[in-house]
């Protein structure tokens, strides 16, 4: 496949999902508190990218570089936040519904069950799963910047010299 053929079946790809993230976000906005100026705003703003995308992606020298800062552009997209006020809402209903299933289970005595099953839920839930995004700094690196030995830790050296020396040889 062609630099050409893979460039316009990102492009004609891109276009379904404009077409298709035009209709959500008609349907998010007629739902929503947003202010008119607002949905007026978002849906300027994409015409223009694409009408610069269009401009950009003419010449065939950088068709390949072109395809790449797409993909990260799309991935970017897709890390990026949603909307508080619905996160907000969301996070109601799904505090609702516990309650009430709680309320439930209390009823039949199984609340305690239902309690530590939840807790190994959310911390289950709440713990990272995908891998680490190039460039993104690791918690150790946050915490301790020039990464180095945090005293107290344990290294391959000083390991060595406790196998060999016994732990009262090391300082």
């Amino acid at each position: 496949m062609t630099v050409k053929e893979r460039l316009e079946a990102y492009r004609s790809k891109k276009r379904k999902e404009k077409i298709m993230e035009s209709i959500k976000n008609t349907m998010k906005y007629a739902f929503s508190w947003s202010s008119k100026n607002e949905i007026e705003k978002s849906i300027e703003k994409p015409k223009k990218d694409e009408e610069n995308n269009m401009e950009e992606n003419d010449t065939d020298d950088d068709a390949d570089e072109e395809c790449k800062d797409l993909l990260e552009e799309e991935k970017d997209k897709q890390l990026s936040y949603k909307d508080p006020r619905i996160l907000y809402l969301t996070y109601m209903i799904v505090v609702a519904m516990w309650i009430s299933l709680y309320m439930v289970v209390l009823r039949y005595e199984f609340g305690t069950v239902y309690l530590v099953l939840s807790a190994l839920f959310f911390i289950c839930w709440n713990t990272r799963s995908d891998p680490k995004q190039p460039g993104e700094l690791s918690a150790y690196s946050v915490f301790n910047p020039n990464c180095e030995a945090i005293e107290g830790t344990l290294d391959a050296s000083q390991f060595e010299k406790e196998i060999r020396y016994g732990i009262g040889g090391v300082r």
